[in-house]
């Protein structure tokens, strides 16, 4: 009996040994839901949240290229698409030198104005599988040395929602 009592202490102990070094982690998911309208890589994973262009002393910045596609949850509706913003630019917090940046998608050039996609020419096998596969380009507006040193960044909206009127 008195070994039996043994046992239960010490296996108790050895519970508690153990459970006094267990640890929690904790994880935010997120999602960002919008059910008719969205914008990913080509493979259907999200866009990054950063890109990095690489530099050229001699050339400038280099453009970015990323295939992506479109999806929508309408049959007929046609695409818009536009910038936030007016004038995405690059600047550094150590510098007052700003670099303009051009956005086009499929070789559009967006700014705040919406552009129109039509929905026939972007899903001409329906919506199952998304849009077809297009480029989405991040590129410096005037090619050229930027002579301030500093490490840039800065933020590119895109507003993709469904037009008001119907495709044909």
């Amino acid at each position: 009996m008195k070994k039996i009592l043994s046992y239960s202490l010490l296996s108790a102990a050895i519970l508690t040994f153990t459970s006094a070094h267990a640890v929690t982690r904790d994880i935010t998911v997120t999602a960002s839901i919008d059910p008719t309208v969205d914008i990913t890589l080509s493979d259907g994973t999200a866009l990054p949240d950063t890109i990095a262009m690489s530099y050229l002393p001699s050339h400038g910045l280099n453009s970015v290229s990323r295939s992506v596609k479109l999806w929508s949850n309408s049959a007929t509706a046609d695409l818009t698409i536009a910038l936030a913003t007016s004038s995405p630019s690059l600047s550094a917090p150590t510098t007052t030198t700003t670099i303009p940046l051009t956005v086009t998608l499929n070789g559009i050039e967006l700014n705040t104005a919406s552009s129109k996609l039509e929905f026939a020419e972007y899903f001409p096998n329906g919506i199952t599988n998304g849009s077809i596969t297009i480029p989405l380009v991040i590129s410096q507006t005037t090619k050229g040395v930027v002579s301030t040193a500093g490490d840039y960044s800065g933020t590119v909206s895109l507003v993709l929602a469904q037009a008001t009127s119907q495709g044909s």
